[in-house]
């Protein structure tokens, strides 16, 4: 983010007492960044001396990161090449995120919608990449989704490939 020099600025916390663990680039619709960082909570912040910013944790963000894809971010008129997480691997982790989140209902369904979303839209285009992350995944990750399996089901059952995925994934 320093490096970009582009002007970011620190989103205020929630509530103003806590660090910021956000940037973006001024303007209502500027750019925003989240910073995150592996921990065995979700959401902790954490300060990140390295950044000189905070961070929320995530667990399993080990698993995000394994095989990046490069990409390229366009902000401030500026191209600026980045890593993403394979977005396989960020179903399973959105998965994962919205059953584990307390005291957010509300970002607990909004991780589950872009998690079946994307899965969906996977599902169709490569069913064998999103079975193969879904297998990838830890085990202690896989767990808590497993109870959800019904109402996974049910909202994906427009998608006939991923529903395969999710019962062959989560049985």
């Amino acid at each position: 983010v320093q490096a970009t020099e582009l002007p970011f600025c620190a989103v205020p916390g929630l509530p103003s007492s806590k660090p910021s663990t956000s940037v973006k680039l001024p303007g209502i619709a500027g750019l925003r960044i989240d910073m995150l960082v592996h921990g065995k909570s979700l959401g902790a912040i954490v300060r990140v001396p390295e950044l000189q910013w905070a961070a929320q944790t995530i667990p399993f963000y080990d698993y995000l990161l394994v095989a990046p894809e490069s990409a390229a971010m366009l902000a401030g008129g500026q191209c600026i090449p980045v890593r993403l997480p394979q977005a396989a691997r960020m179903v399973w982790h959105k998965l994962y995120s919205s059953v584990r989140r307390r005291g957010s209902p509300e970002k607990a369904a909004k991780d589950q919608i872009q998690a079946l979303t994307l899965a969906a839209a996977l599902a169709d285009d490569d069913a064998r990449a999103l079975t193969k992350a879904g297998r990838a995944a830890p085990e202690d990750m896989l767990k808590p989704i497993r109870p959800q399996a019904k109402v996974l089901l049910a909202k994906a059952a427009e998608h006939p490939e991923l529903c395969a995925v999710l019962k062959m994934v989560l049985a």
